[in-house]
């Protein structure tokens, strides 16, 4: 009989000390889930990359009093070869902008300002045979500087966002034109404005802390500038003519960017 108890309590101080390890293991509290990105706060970043024109589709109207250049026939025969222009060049600057994330959509506005290559200049030969008359001519346009407001919107999957954007741009576009049919027919002239228009593409960023790095595209439109070429000297041999030549100031931009986010919160754990 006392061996008998002796077992029995053996085995109960067993089972109870079981118990009370699985007990303890079950009260431990639960380990954290994976970090969720936070993608809400201000920023402030770089960019850089290649922009490619389309073509300008330049057009040519004169002012000619009288015929004395002859600009009419010259044309009529074929002697308009001012060249349609493919510009292209690097485009880079700093952006500014406010992230604000609901669940897993991501809304923003994003300002940035870059300064550009994308240009280009030709020359074309002119030689009606009908006039027998050989002429150079010369385009060439260039984006100085491109800047955008723009809003963003998104979908993020944890340090992932893939977003959409759209609005207001605007640049600064430099132009140059020239017809040289050699001394005294010599007309030359540059001009520079300010255009607006709009600009909308893609993205994506990758987070990693308060860092993201990603790749953007944008299409962008400024509408089309004007360059105005007189007789050069001013007031030569045929004064008050003038050609002028309008061209469209539109592209494409792929860059890389890189934004630092500001403020507590960039990653939060959930329990």
């Amino acid at each position: 009989m006392k061996k008998l108890l002796a077992a029995t309590a053996l085995l109960l101080s067993g089972t109870v000390g079981a118990s009370a390890a699985d007990m303890a293991v079950k009260a431990r509290s639960p380990a954290p889930m994976a970090a969720v990105y936070n993608w809400t706060g201000f920023y402030i970043g770089g960019n850089i990359g290649y922009g490619w024109g389309q073509n300008t589709d330049p057009f040519v109207s004169f002012v000619d009093p009288g015929g004395a250049v002859g600009f009419g026939g010259y044309f009529a025969a074929g002697g308009n070869m001012f060249p349609n222009l493919r510009p292209d060049g690097v485009i880079g600057g700093g952006q500014i902008g406010y992230n604000w994330q609901i669940n897993q959509f991501v809304l923003g506005a994003v300002a940035d300002f870059q300064g550009s290559s994308i240009g280009s200049s030709v020359t074309a030969v002119a030689g009606p045979p009908i006039v027998g008359v050989t002429s150079f001519q010369t385009l060439s346009e260039r984006l100085d500087f491109l800047g955008t407001v723009r809003g963003k919107a998104g979908v993020a999957f944890n340090n992932v966002m893939l977003y959409g954007t759209g609005g207001y741009a605007y640049g600064r576009v430099k132009s140059s034109m020239t017809f040289d049919v050699g001394a005294p027919a010599f007309f030359t002239g540059t001009s520079t404005e300010w255009r607006s228009g709009w600009a909308a593409g893609v993205g994506g960023e990758y987070g990693i802390g308060p860092w993201s790095f990603g790749v953007e595209y944008l299409h962008y439109d400024l509408g089309r500038s004007s360059v105005t070429a007189l007789p050069a000297p001013p007031g030569g041999a045929f004064p008050g003519a003038s050609l002028t030549a309008t061209q469209r100031t539109a592209g494409d931009i792929v860059r890389a960017t890189f934004n630092y986010r500001f403020g507590a919160g960039a990653v939060v754990a959930k329990y």
